[in-house]
């Protein structure tokens, strides 16, 4: 699992770095409301409890798709 930052460009999702990702990879987006300090620091803290839900031997067939 990585962090990514990104924009919505009124079009699509902009990535604003580049990143490793393979075709098709499954991503979750959230969507920040105001990007201030608050909100910024409650995405931080749920990446460990995305990686305990996402990282998993149930889910990793996924990965085999």
């Amino acid at each position: 699992m990585q962090t990514l930052s990104g924009h919505f460009d009124g079009r699509v999702i902009v990535l604003d770095e580049p990143a490793r990702l393979e075709p098709n990879a499954r991503v979750i987006v959230l969507a920040l409301e105001a990007d201030d300090e608050l909100t910024s620091g409650c995405a931080r803290l749920s990446e460990a409890a995305f990686e305990r839900i996402w990282d998993n031997p149930l889910d990793s067939a996924y990965d085999r798709l």
